[in-house]
This record gives structure tokens, C-alpha cells and sequence, in this order.
């Protein structure tokens, strides 16, 4: 699929990912682990080379009905990823409105940033979760992410619950 959206100088295709990707997937995971460590040292941290091929790896088999993984492609190299995973209905005892609900992940390497890539990747991933009978998108972001938050704002996703934290000690 070609993407009019992007803002860079060549085309852009964006494609699901295979096991044939998966170096280049885990240099964007790292990459991704990098600049939200930098942000969010508190949260975040860089895993070990090869726990992240295990995690990608996993998510890479794991493609199908319930779950979709794909890459940008820019001028024949990898710029990006994005995945989806369609969460499990809620059980009926439970409080909430059991809306189909998918969960958002997007990886854009360093360099790529800020051309519409992260753009593209969502709206592909949000017609794929509409194909898939998704009602709700949701996604999880730093608050130092600052300009994750403005695309995501831009793309009509809204603040809509909070996560606290305490960090607790040891004794």
C-alpha cells in the first residue's frame, strides 16, 4: 500500500512484517527503547538484544485475526512499525461497557520522525481493526512523549483514563 500521507522525498509502502524483518524490527525496538528511556528514565528502560528478539518474534507469529504487525517502508528501507492486538472481551461481570477494543503500539526510527510516517501506520492499522469489527482504539504514551501526544491528539485520540504509580520501597 503506498501512503499519500507521507511528507518525506520517496514513497513509502507499508506491508505486514515476516521473520525475514526481524533484524531490522528489533534495531527500530531498540531504537524506540533508546528514545523513551531518554524521555521516561523512570519507566523505561533498553532491554537486552536478545529479549527483544524473543518479544518480536513472538508478536511476528502472532499475526492473524486478532492481531496485525506491519512496517513502513521508505525508499526500500525500514522506517517504522505499528501493531494492533484486539483485547479479549470483557467478562460480564464486569463493570465497564464491554466495547471491541484493540490496543495500538508504533515504532518510528530515529530519522524517520515527524514525515507522516507514524501517521500512515495508524490509519493503516486503523482500518484493519475496523475490517476486524474493532470499535475502540487505545494506546498507551508517556506524558513526557510530548510529540507522540500532539499526533495522537491530531488523530481524534483523546485522554481518557489515568495510570498512577507509586514507586514503593523495599524493606
Amino acid at each position: 500500500m503506498s501512503s499519500p500521507t507521507h511528507r518525506g522525498s520517496g514513497t513509502m509502502e507499508i506491508r505486514p512484517v515476516t521473520l525475514d524483518d526481524l533484524e531490522r524490527l528489533i534495531d527500530i525496538y531498540l531504537d524506540f527503547a533508546t528514545h523513551h528511556a531518554g524521555i521516561d528514565p523512570e519507566i523505561f528502560r533498553v532491554p537486552a538484544r536478545d529479549d527483544a528478539a524473543e518479544r518480536i518474534r513472538r508478536r511476528i507469529e502472532g499475526r492473524g485475526d486478532s492481531a496485525e504487525y506491519v512496517a513502513a517502508i521508505v525508499d526500500g528501507q525500514m522506517a517504522g512499525s505499528a501493531s494492533v492486538d484486539i483485547a479479549d472481551p470483557l467478562h460480564p461481570g464486569n463493570t465497564m461497557r464491554s466495547v471491541p477494543t484493540a490496543e495500538l503500539g508504533l515504532s518510528v526510527a530515529e530519522g524517520f520522525r515527524g514525515q507522516g510516517i507514524g501517521r500512515a501506520l495508524i490509519g493503516h492499522l486503523e482500518d484493519w481493526a475496523t475490517r476486524h469489527g474493532v470499535e475502540r482504539m487505545i494506546l498507551n504514551v508517556s506524558e513526557a512523549n510530548e510529540g507522540a501526544i500532539r499526533l495522537y491528539h491530531r488523530l481524534g485520540y483523546r485522554d481518557y483514563d489515568r495510570a498512577m504509580l507509586k514507586p514503593l520501597q523495599r524493606r
